[in-house]
């Protein structure tokens, strides 16, 4: 019983980190790898590998982003493998769509059918999930195997194995989608340079054939100033648009929590059956019973605290969108929000020598956005842990909420090591981190000055210097006017 809670609270461990993961790797074999390292400590897996479909090649084509294998080499990772449905258990997986187990007898007796039926060394025990996009077309699959017969895989084994693909495809889709989009950004900027370009082009040409209209060119420059002007509102625009679309896809996470609470739930069912079975055969003995109302009381707490992550994590994400004309808002009490959200952030702080105080008012009673509220906060705290400390630095993050008038002044300040004044001066632009591809994507202080200055409408003011931390000062009305 002890091992089953042990194993549970291993699971939930591994789930929290895959989380985690999926929203600061911005490489799938990274990813990929970190996924197999989190699997090792919850089941055997000495030997893994991810083949993902290469949609843009031929058909029936797959590459293996990912391969750890104790016998065989692995393949390059930009070589396409032809899996054939019927010629191998992989083509098989991502063919159906479901997840499949071969024994190494099941192997040969297929392999005896068809001489070609499978790719390298027979393992004595296969294991194999599809990792489906959202329209649930297989994107590739995932497969664990083992060569030793004291290594088999349980039914329990192969229930885990599916719910962590179900992550694995929920963040590889995340991760393609960041791809598309860095992809997008970059073609409308060169597109933009070329156009710039060819009006540059074109003035020249205006300026040598017409020396005797200046008048003409100077009217000419101002209104390609004006262009330029237009032309780089519409990129703050079409930036702002695609990061509503990052904001709706990486609402996955809340996955994570409910996928605990199915693991809590399945493991309490099963100490009921067991417990039952000790009452009717009435060797039910009241140790027994403490034990049994323990684990109860064990698993409810987890599924209280993940259910409730999930609702936070659901009101955080639908607020992201900056539309001061959303009908979403509703009364609520600033100081027990912000318990609320540091709740839901417990994950990231866990592990971390960081205390956060709070010095807020208990009696700011709102009628706003609470969703922007928690996501304001969520990037400052996320922020500080990315940008303010560094691995194992002791920090100390304060926030305070005033009244004041018919307004609240809410301050937030790290003692990080800050940033000079360059750095400061485009902290809020889109796409600009000091991190990029250590876990920075460049739009958390962005989304945060969108948020206060057009959901709350409020202002935002910052300050900062090396080795004095960062220091927020927001003032927003208590009340929100449509």
């Amino acid at each position: 019983m002890e091992d089953r809670l042990a194993r549970l609270e291993a699971v939930q461990a591994v789930l929290l980190e895959i989380g985690r993961k999926s929203g600061s790797c911005t490489d799938i074999s990274e990813f990929l790898q970190s996924v197999h390292a989190a699997l090792g400590r919850i089941m055997y897996a000495a030997n893994f590998f991810v083949a993902l479909s290469d949609h843009e090649g031929p058909a029936n084509h797959v590459r293996f982003v990912y391969f750890v294998d104790e016998i065989d080499a692995a393949p390059a990772r930009d070589e396409l493998f032809e899996l054939a449905d019927g010629e191998s258990p992989t083509a098989a997986v991502i063919a159906s769509g479901r997840p499949m187990a071969m024994t190494a007898a099941e192997h040969v007796s297929k392999r005896l059918d068809n001489a070609a039926f499978g790719i390298g060394t027979i393992a004595e025990h296969w294991m194999g999930c599809p990792l489906l996009d959202q329209e649930h077309q297989a994107l590739g699959a995932m497969v664990i195997q083992s060569y030793d017969r004291q290594h088999t895989f349980s039914g329990e084994d192969q229930a885990l194995f599916a719910l962590i693909a179900d992550f694995v495809s929920a963040a590889l889709r995340g991760l393609q989608s960041v791809d598309r989009l860095e992809r997008a950004v970059q073609d409308r900027t060169a597109l933009l340079a070329h156009e710039v370009a060819e009006r540059r082009r074109a003035e020249d040409d205006i300026r040598h054939a017409n020396d005797a209209l200046e008048e003409q060119n100077a009217a000419l420059e101002n209104a390609l100033t004006s262009l330029k002007d237009a032309q780089g509102e519409l990129v703050r625009q079409e930036k702002l648009a695609s990061l509503g679309r990052l904001v709706a896809g990486v609402a996955h996470e809340i996955n994570t929590p409910l996928g605990i609470c199915v693991t809590a739930t399945s493991h309490l069912v099963e100490e009921l059956k067991l417990t039952r079975a000790d009452m009717a055969a009435g060797i039910l003995d009241e140790d027994g019973l403490d034990q049994f109302f323990d684990i109860v009381h064990q698993s409810l707490r987890i599924m209280t605290t993940n259910t409730q992550r999930a609702a936070a994590l659901v009101r955080s994400f639908k607020q992201v969108a900056v539309d001061q004309s959303s009908d979403d808002i509703r009364s609520f009490n600033l100081r027990k929000y912000l318990d609320e959200v540091l709740l839901s952030l417990q994950p990231k702080l866990k592990g971390k020598p960081v205390t956060i105080d709070i010095d807020c008012d208990d009696n700011i009673n709102m009628a706003s956005f609470p969703g922007a509220v928690s996501q304001v906060l969520t990037n400052m705290v996320v922020n500080s842990l990315v940008h303010g400390f560094e691995e194992g630095q002791p920090g100390r993050i304060k926030i305070t909420g005033k009244v004041d008038g018919d307004f609240v002044n809410f301050e937030y300040s790290d003692d990080g090591v800050g940033m000079d004044t360059s750095t400061l001066g485009q902290l809020f632009d889109p796409f600009y981190t000091t991190k990029r591809g250590t876990g920075g994507s460049g739009l958390g202080a962005h989304i945060l000055f969108n948020l206060v200055t057009g959901a709350l409408g409020g202002t935002v003011k910052v300050a900062s210097a090396p080795g004095m931390g960062l220091h927020y000062k927001l003032r927003f009305p208590k009340v929100k006017r449509k």
